[in-house]
């Protein structure tokens, strides 16, 4: 299952949640063109595992597709809308202190999501809440 949700990190389109309890009872099984897509061709970027106690900022990659799979915990991944304060941090990264007119979900451990490059989203966590995720980036 897991080299099929790689495989659906190429498709271009929206944000895409695949929850944990989807995965395992096969309901929330990927597309034939999904399962088809290949990697050649691409360059990843950089893998990290990040446990957060706290909010994030707002983050917008202009290059590079985030494939997050959440570990323990629970947050609220804000996606979609605007940054009202963005300003670029390094070169194609933007961060700002919030979305304005963005979509939320709540995700749990098991869950996983793929957010394609230009495409504001920040976690926002509740007090006393952390969560750990593993973090894919892949350059376009």
């Amino acid at each position: 299952m897991t080299i099929l949700i790689l495989a659906a990190i190429l498709a271009a389109g929206p944000v895409d949640i695949w929850t944990g309890a989807e995965l395992k009872s096969g309901s929330g099984a990927l597309t034939a063109e999904a399962q088809t897509k290949g990697l050649a061709g691409k360059t990843f970027g950089a893998a990290s595992l990040w446990r957060r106690a706290k909010s994030g900022q707002a983050e917008l990659h202009k290059t590079k597709t985030d494939l997050i799979v959440i570990e323990e915990g629970s947050a609220t991944l804000v996606f979609g809308g605007v940054i009202p304060d963005a300003h670029a941090t390094q070169a194609n990264e933007i961060r700002g202190s919030s979305i304005r007119g963005g979509e939320s979900r709540k995700l749990a451990p098991g869950d996983v999501v793929r957010i394609p490059a230009n495409t504001p989203h920040q976690f926002v966590l509740d007090q006393g809440q952390s969560v750990a995720y593993f973090a894919l980036k892949l350059a376009r």
